[in-house]
């Protein structure tokens, strides 16, 4: 038997009728080709003869109660010409099949940049889409829902606007199975852990906001079976028989949906759980803290969260050595160790803190204190050594202390302090030496004072450039016009242009060119520093406003106070006398005949309405 002719047959199995003629006729299978001709589709149940469909009726498969029934069988008949054909075809190469792990659905990827349009193109492609399905074994028309009018849409517009692209339409889907539920309750507020340390994880403490979904109940709910494109029924697992036991309090609220229950926090803190019931709390209460039983606790700065740490020793820290705290508000009955990271917004220390402790704080109180502390409102009873970051700090006494802040009151100031200050300083008693008092521009976010000084760097740069080719440009100017009068001389006689003369002609337009770029960012760049000028005289004006008062007008010797400003650079430096009586120190401006002129000034005496800030707040 040979294939020089086509041959027609009916056939319920493709795939083994193709191995019959290839071994028949001793072709090779991949040089078998065929086309439909026609298919012929019947149903029947386990008690029923088969029924034939039309290809319009295919569509009763889908409905998925129909499709779903155990006993429902489809077979299908086709009509098939086979012939030899070395070349396959544009259309058949165009196409990819592929499916998901369920067999639930087929999707053809076709790649319309390889194929040209034709009226056919189509058919030509659904043709070659049922070949590929068959040789897999899979039925055609079933369960196609629109994939022929998505294909025909696609097709049209390849004709419009030529789709160089891969093109993915769904074939057909089966029904995928839906998975039994079992009963579980999904502790949420666990999930905001998952990026925590270990470290971080240690303490338990987990805050939450009003509002937060905590918790989640999952209802036991049974699954649905599935099928396949290959009429598989695809089984579910049956639902565990288990109970879930839990209770709540009134800080919880439930919220129903249909496949579970939310649980909503009705308040902020931190979760609890006594036995199998779930509770919010505000207040922590510890005898002492140490790494290896907290490690860092994260309880947030607005959760409503409050830690109260009660051991007062003289041999034992409350908050021993790595200890790392967050919370909304923080009192310590105690000393604070090394390396510990405390951060609240409101925050008490009674005790001391370590040199290699590090605070911060919106509103603070510490005792004394020795490492480093960053807060809005901060009082300190005694600074031993260590450095203070605020908007407004009251010290009772400091000593050798570090201090920036906006506003700074120290009732007594012993030796070897740094205050730089962007408002005030008042001081009731200086009695030691060695105290040096700074005034700085206050910036916020750009460092104004390094950007105007690349600005001018930029600048000089590039007006050295622009001279530079300004220089060039003039020395070759009149030669290039000579040059373009002769090139207009031999265009008018019809003579060829040398190549030498297009090149200086066009060399001399790019520098022109490049001049006029260099001279446009030289305006920019100017633009920008004189911006950066305003902006930093308009910031350096506040100094005029800044002060220094000392109520008691003695000084100690070795103090100083410098005013530094960046427009003009300049140090405006004062260091009183242990014989003199200043109590206010402050920097002023003069203009005389047109000439500024900056001085100290100070006064023996100072209104008291500089003070005010200090009285207590009556809000």
């Amino acid at each position: 038997m040979s294939l020089d002719k086509k041959i027609i047959v009916h056939t319920e199995n493709v795939s083994r009728e193709l191995l019959g003629i290839a071994s028949r006729t001793n072709v090779n299978l991949n040089e078998i080709d065929f086309n439909i001709l026609a298919f012929s589709s019947f149903y029947k149940f386990t008690d029923t003869q088969w029924q034939q469909v039309s290809e319009k009726e295919l569509t009763i498969f889908d409905n998925d109660e129909f499709f779903l029934k155990n006993d429902l069988q489809i077979k299908q008949e086709y009509k098939i010409e086979f012939f030899h054909n070395t070349n396959p075809s544009k259309s058949s190469q165009a196409i990819k099949l592929s499916a998901n792990k369920s067999l639930t659905k087929i999707i053809a990827q076709i790649d319309f940049s390889i194929l040209e349009f034709h009226e056919k193109l189509a058919l030509e492609l659904l043709q070659n889409i049922y070949k590929k399905m068959l040789k897999l074994k899979f039925l055609i028309g079933i369960r196609i829902f629109d994939f022929k009018k998505e294909l025909i849409s696609c097709c049209i517009k390849h004709k419009n606007e030529k789709l160089n692209k891969i093109v993915k339409i769904v074939v057909a889907k089966g029904v995928e199975p839906l998975q039994s539920q079992d009963e579980e309750l999904i502790l949420l507020y666990k999930e905001k852990t998952q990026n925590y340390s270990l470290d971080e994880k240690r303490s338990g403490i987990i805050a939450v906001n009003e509002d937060e979904i905590v918790f989640r109940h999952m209802k036991a709910k049974r699954g649905k079976e599935g099928r396949d494109l290959n009429l598989h029924i695809l089984k579910v697992l049956e639902l565990k028989e288990k109970k879930i036991n839990f209770s709540y309090s009134d800080s919880f609220k439930a919220v129903e949906n249909e496949d579970y229950t939310d649980y909503l926090a009705t308040k902020k803190g931190y979760i609890i759980k006594n036995a199998e019931k779930f509770d919010i709390s505000n207040v922590i209460d510890f005898n002492s803290v140490d790494f290896k039983s907290v490690g860092i606790i994260k309880a947030g700065l607005d959760k409503n969260v409050k830690i109260n740490i009660k051991l007062v020793s003289d041999t034992q820290d409350a908050v021993n050595s790595g200890v790392s705290i967050e919370c909304e508000e923080l009192n310590i009955s105690g000393n604070v160790g090394t390396n510990t990271n405390l951060s609240a917004a409101k925050l008490k220390i009674e005790g001391s803190t370590h040199s290699k402790a590090k605070i911060y704080a919106k509103d603070a109180f510490i005792k004394t204190h020795r490492g480093f502390v960053e807060a809005e409102n901060l009082s300190i009873e005694l600074l031993e050594g260590g450095m203070v970051k605020a908007k407004e700090v009251r010290i009772k006494k400091s000593l050798g202390g570090q201090i920036e802040a906006d506003r700074i009151y120290i009732e007594n100031l012993e030796s070897n302090n740094s205050c730089l200050f962007y408002n005030n300083v008042i001081i009731d008693y200086i009695n030691g030496e060695n105290n040096k008092f700074g005034v700085k521009i206050k910036i916020l976010g750009d460092n104004y004072e390094e950007n105007l000084i690349n600005t001018q760097k930029q600048i000089a740069d590039i007006n050295e450039k622009i001279q530079e080719l300004t220089k060039k440009i003039n020395s070759n100017k009149n030669g290039v016009l000579n040059i373009e009068k002769k090139v207009e001389e031999l265009k008018n006689q019809g003579h060829t242009i040398p190549v030498k003369y297009e090149k200086i002609i066009k060399n001399f337009k790019l520098y022109e060119k490049e001049l006029d770029n260099l001279q446009a960012r030289e305006k920019e760049l100017i633009k920008s520093k004189d911006d950066l000028h305003s902006k930093i005289l308009k910031l350096q004006d506040n100094i005029f406003k800044t002060y220094l008062i000392n109520r008691n007008g003695k000084w100690a010797d070795m103090c100083e106070i410098k005013f530094n400003l960046i427009e003009p650079k300049r140090e405006i430096f004062y260091s009183p006398l242990s014989n003199e009586n200043i109590k206010f120190i402050g920097i002023k401006k003069t203009i005389i005949d047109n000439q500024e002129f900056l001085e100290i000034y100070k006064k023996t005496d100072y209104d008291e309405k500089d003070t005010q800030w200090l009285l207590p707040s009556k809000g």
